[in-house]
């Protein structure tokens, strides 16, 4: 981790170097006064998909809530649709129209979506996810491409048809942190040091991409690979 960080801190500096006598732009400058918008899939009556130890909801707010300690020391505004279990009620379901509603009033920058896979308890690996547009194109691959670094995953980024990616009114991805069906990666995922561990991944992926704005137009409005498009 202290790699990654050390390589990536060198990186930005080497992208943007500082003038001279100019004191050196610290790790996070980027995100400092961004809105964000962190959404913990499920939660109340939908846990979402069940491990053997806990549920998707559970995982999901717990790595939000690592992410959004992450970016408020970075100097950003963070918005959470919800942050305890209590905040939804065992008795309802939030459902995900009202929630993209409360999201899109929010005008915010940027909105990250986190979920856990489910599927054969062989599968595992974190993976990225968006549904359109560049800008959102952009931000799934930074943020896959440090998952990719932390977890050593082969999964690329993919396009999907996600109610709340489709209607997002600002570049939105879906980072599904790992299959909660997988006993070994369900373990990890219960882990706190891995929780943070993957917030870092994503907070450094966001980072990447709010640097992309320095770079030219016409490469930030290329359509994605086409390979990326098949589903």
């Amino acid at each position: 981790m202290a790699v990654a960080m050390t390589l990536v801190i060198a990186w930005i500096l080497a992208a943007n170097p500082p003038a001279s006598g100019q004191e050196t732009v610290p790790l996070g400058h980027l995100l400092a006064g961004r809105t964000v918008v962190i959404d913990p899939g499920h939660g109340g009556f939908d846990p979402g998909s069940i491990g053997r130890q806990s549920t998707e909801a559970a995982v999901n707010l717990e790595v939000a809530l690592a992410l959004r300690r992450w970016l408020e020391a970075a100097g950003a505004h963070v918005i959470m649709t919800w942050s305890k279990p209590t905040d939804i009620p065992k008795t309802r379901k939030y459902r995900v129209q009202n929630r993209m509603e409360f999201i899109n009033s929010t005008g915010a920058d940027v909105l990250i979506d986190i979920h856990c896979n489910a599927s054969a308890s062989v599968w595992h690996g974190p993976q990225t996810f968006y549904w359109n547009g560049a800008s959102s194109y952009h931000l799934a691959q930074s943020i896959q491409e440090e998952l990719q670094y932390l977890t050593k995953t082969r999964r690329e980024v993919k396009r999907i048809d996600q109610y709340v990616l489709r209607y997002a009114k600002m570049p939105a991805v879906n980072v599904e942190v790992g299959f909660i069906t997988n006993p070994e990666e369900e373990r990890l995922l219960l882990t706190p040091a891995y929780q943070n561990r993957l917030a870092w991944a994503i907070f450094i992926g966001m980072e990447r991409w709010f640097l992309k704005a320095h770079w030219p137009l016409d490469l930030l409005q290329a359509p994605p690979p086409t390979e990326l498009l098949i589903r």
